[in-house]
């Protein structure tokens, strides 16, 4: 399976603009999956106006659209309004029609996310093609216990997407290193370019092996792709060989499903 990783630099504001560059990268790339980046048709807007972020109707309906059109799974995050709140929702969409999606946990307090958006308490693992793949959205990187690989939680890439500033860019390397390598899988690290209001943003896109090790960067600075393939036989290999996953210690993450 071949994943794309697009280094989005986002439009402020601007669905329409950002559907645009994501169907130019479609037309483009020959691949299995393409992933962006957080909040990828408006940028991370904290606190949204009535009408200033789609609804989780018209998003689910573009993507099954594109999906569609170009046979090509998407998985990225949008700003959403739905009956409940507005949500950072990281959907995962696939060309058979299958919508999967998961509402950000770990809602950013620092830039005051928690004020314009409500937090999701379930975890999202998508199954495809025979690759297990746990979605993530920016601050939940920081969290190791929420990405944490157990019985209960199993998967074989975790994909973070991301409006990570340049300020905390070593953050970013190397917890999408440390996940990788704690749960012996990919780790899938999507990040924007550019800037907005408040920040600027290098990027550091980049798919890690369970090693720890880059398997596919995109350039710093630059809006851009860059592609890979997870080789599931080593990996499955490899935890046969190393089962550290078999010695991590039990826990439960209390009031949230699947744990």
């Amino acid at each position: 399976m071949n994943i794309t990783l697009y280094q989005q630099d986002i439009v402020w504001l601007d669905a329409e603009a950002n559907y645009r560059k994501m169907e130019q990268v479609l037309q483009q790339t020959d691949t299995d999956l393409l992933v962006l980046p957080e909040m990828c048709t408006s940028g991370f807007i904290k606190m949204p106006l009535e009408g200033q972020i789609e609804t989780s109707e018209e998003v689910e309906k573009r993507l099954l659209a594109l999906s569609n059109r170009y046979q090509t799974a998407i998985c990225g995050s949008f700003a959403v309004s739905t009956p409940t709140g507005n949500r950072n929702r990281c959907y995962f969409v696939t060309p058979e029609g299958n919508v999967s999606c998961y509402d950000k946990h770990h809602l950013f307090r620092p830039g005051m996310e928690d004020k314009g958006y409500r937090a999701g308490k379930d975890f999202c693992v998508v199954s495809w093609r025979g690759i297990r793949f746990m979605l993530a959205v920016c601050y939940d990187l920081r969290f190791p216990a929420w990405t944490r690989y157990r019985d209960s939680l199993p998967y074989d890439v975790l994909i973070c997407v991301a409006n990570w500033p340049d300020k905390r860019q070593l953050a970013w390397d190397v917890l999408l290193r440390a996940r990788a390598i704690e749960n012996q899988a990919y780790c899938v690290g999507v990040n924007r370019v550019g800037h907005d209001m408040v920040c600027t943003y290098q990027g550091g896109s980049c798919a890690i092996h369970p090693y720890g090790h880059p398997v596919a960067e995109c350039k710093a600075n630059e809006e851009g792709v860059c592609t890979f393939s997870p080789d599931m036989e080593k990996l499955m290999s490899y935890r046969q060989k190393f089962p550290s996953l078999g010695d991590a210690d039990e826990f439960c993450i209390f009031g949230v499903s699947g744990s």
